[in-house]
């Protein structure tokens, strides 16, 4: 991206739509399927082992779906609609915008990829997003575990 570029303001806009829109996806998407995994997990004749891995991979699939919602969304705004890039690389192809989405999402931040220009506010508010989604996540495991943990509590001698 050119420094002297003057990037016109409906690309701004266009990042704030999308952000937005994908946030809202996303902590919609988090809602209704850590209320789907609770009704599971209560409602389930399963063994205690199968209710609780099963809570623990849909969480994690959920999370997955979440970081491939966000490297969609930011190949859109780069690749289709021309606005802003990522940088660090020579050439990027779909799975290095879900990559960078998922190093965005965990808040790791390699720094081996940046991106440039409008597109910078979908990571930003990704790595906020994610931090919120994966702390409500933490607290769902620990609260539904607490409820459904069997735990054996050795004779006292």
């Amino acid at each position: 991206m050119n420094p002297g570029y003057l990037v016109p303001y409906s690309d701004y806009i266009i990042v704030t739509f999308a952000t937005t829109f994908a946030v809202i996806i996303a902590v919609l998407l988090h809602y209704e399927s850590l209320l789907l995994l609770s009704s599971g997990i209560e409602n389930s004749k399963r063994p205690h082992r199968q209710r609780i891995l099963s809570m623990v991979f849909g969480v994690l699939l959920l999370h997955i779906g979440e970081i491939w919602l966000f490297g969609f969304t930011g190949w859109w705004l780069t690749e289709i609609a021309g606005i802003g890039q990522l940088a660090g690389y020579e050439t990027f192809i779909f799975i290095d915008y879900v990559f960078f989405s998922a190093v965005s999402y965990t808040t790791v931040g390699y720094g081996e990829i940046y991106a440039l220009g409008p597109v910078r506010f979908l990571y930003g508010t990704l790595a906020l997003t994610g931090f919120v989604l994966i702390t409500w996540s933490a607290s769902f495991t620990f609260i539904e575990m607490q409820k459904h943990w069997k735990f054996r509590i050795p004779p006292h001698h």
